[in-house]
């Protein structure tokens, strides 16, 4: 898993964070790795192709207090490796989550980098809406900021609320 997320994010960050900057963050997960997989408040669903690992989604309770009081789960990450990418291993790995969600999720949530075009479009493709909101932590590359996304999973009579801008 450590592996294609390493890929996988340094496919995205190029260009927005320097290769020595990258290289100090994927050192730094691989403890998080290990603490994220293991937690009994997460999901973790992984895509196989043969006997290699080729991607994997996480989701789970929401890390930060949610400004939308609808939210009850998470999507923490969906990676796949970039060799991998437009086959359908990534709308595989969401429909794995949309059936964690069927079981009692009503709003998702999911933050993703405001520069990481290909993600946002992937998310909008399969129903995700930007709600206008940015991480509560407010994490930072440069001036760009993660963007929330909202995904109503289903449970009638709860709809998400827009956050409007922060």
């Amino acid at each position: 898993m450590l592996r294609v997320h390493v890929r996988a994010r340094t496919s995205y960050y190029q260009g927005y964070l320097d290769d020595h900057e990258l290289a100090a963050q994927n050192r730094r997960h691989v403890a998080d790795y290990e603490r994220m997989i293991l937690s009994p408040a997460r999901t973790v669903r992984c895509a196989e192709l043969g006997d290699e690992l080729v991607g994997f989604v996480v989701v789970g309770t929401p890390y930060f207090p949610d400004p939308d009081p609808s939210v009850d789960s998470e999507l923490y990450q969906l990676h796949v490796d970039p060799e991998r990418h437009r086959v359908g291993v990534g709308s595989n790995l969401h429909s794995s989550a949309l059936d964690v969600w069927r079981d009692g999720t009503s709003v998702a949530r999911l933050w993703v980098w405001e520069f990481n075009e290909r993600a946002r479009a992937f998310y909008e493709r399969h129903g995700w809406e930007a709600d206008g909101g940015c991480r509560p932590d407010d994490p930072r590359v440069g001036r760009y900021r993660m963007l929330g996304y909202l995904l109503n999973v289903g449970t009638p009579g709860r709809e998400p609320t827009r956050t409007g801008s922060e």
